[in-house]
């Protein structure tokens, strides 16, 4: 999601995300990539439950096994720079007394994938038709 920083408290950038990255060694807390480090990336189009492919990526921390499964399904491997963002678990921005326990250091791949389900509601809110 779009970051807008006037719904984030006055010392988000000087006092919280630097409070965080350092609990996390700054190091995604969820897969452990480390910030600014470089990642390698595959996608592979999978075949979904519902009988859809989706496209997905897969990263990987050694470019030799990046090159080892891109080969086998005959994809391109793709350096990624990664980078650390703060993710909200309780999905609200605008909460200004958050504690540093609600909030996550995540490598930009893994808040994108923690965020979906949250983007995709807010989305369909804002879609619904008006009911009369």
């Amino acid at each position: 999601m779009p970051i807008d920083y006037k719904k984030y408290p006055p010392n988000w950038k000087t006092e919280i995300v630097p409070a965080v990255l350092k609990r996390s060694a700054h190091c995604c807390e969820n897969c452990g990539l480390a910030n600014r480090s470089t990642a390698y990336s595959i996608r592979l189009s999978i075949k979904g439950d519902g009988g859809r492919y989706m496209l997905r990526s897969i990263w990987f921390n050694n470019q030799a096994d990046a090159l080892r499964e891109g080969k086998a399904f005959d994809v391109l491997v793709r350096p990624v720079r990664i980078v650390l963002t703060i993710a909200h678990l309780d999905h609200d921005e605008t909460n200004h007394a958050v504690d540093l326990s609600r909030l996550r250091a995540l490598c930009q791949i893994c808040h994108l994938r923690y965020d979906a389900k949250e983007k995709y509601r807010r989305q369909t809110i804002k879609w619904e038709k008006p009911k009369q």
